[in-house]
Formats: C-alpha cells, structure tokens, sequence
C-alpha cells in the first residue's frame, strides 16, 4: 500500500542507501551531543514524505546502546544537502522509532 504524503512509514530493516545517510550525519551527531561514537551502524527506519524525505533512523552506537536520529534529504532539485534534524540518545535496540520533533 502507498504511503500518502506527510504520512510515516512501517519499519524496514537499514540498507545501504540509509547507512550512507548515517554516515553523512555521523559528525554533526557526534559534535551535538558531545562524544564520540565508535560504532555507528544503521538498523532500522522509517520514512515520511515532506518536501523531500525525512528519515526516522534507530542506530547502534556502542554495545547495546542506540540513539534516534531524524535526517531530511531534500528532492534532487532542491539541490539541499542531507541535514540533520533531531538526534535522541538512550534508546534500547527494542524501542520503536517514533516521530522526532
């Protein structure tokens, strides 16, 4: 079934294209919250259509902790870059990915 615009997603397991965005954002997530993230690896996410696409994405960091992150990736003739918006640390690998303000 098609996701309507402004609508979220279900749940897809992180893939490649995802992880890249990860890793785009991976500095400035690191520079918000103070601290260094040894691993950095995409699990899990959902996306919403809003003047381009935003990514609600669960990522490990280290061990067993996980963080949220909210990453908008404008439509290609928008020429923006992939911008961070939110970033939630203390998120457990069974926590759903919920809307980030």
């Amino acid at each position: 079934m098609p996701m309507k615009c402004g609508g979220v997603g279900d749940t897809k397991p992180a893939d490649a294209t995802v992880q890249e965005l990860c890793d785009q954002v991976k500095a400035e997530v690191e520079q918000k919250n103070g601290r260094t993230f040894g691993t950095f690896i995409a699990v899990s996410y959902k996306t919403q259509m809003v003047n381009g696409t935003n990514y609600f994405v669960k990522v490990q960091i280290d061990g067993d902790e996980y963080c949220h992150l909210r990453i908008h990736k404008a439509f290609p003739h928008a020429q923006e870059k992939v911008t961070l918006s939110t970033t939630q640390l203390g998120k457990t690998k069974e926590e759903e990915i919920a809307y980030i303000n």
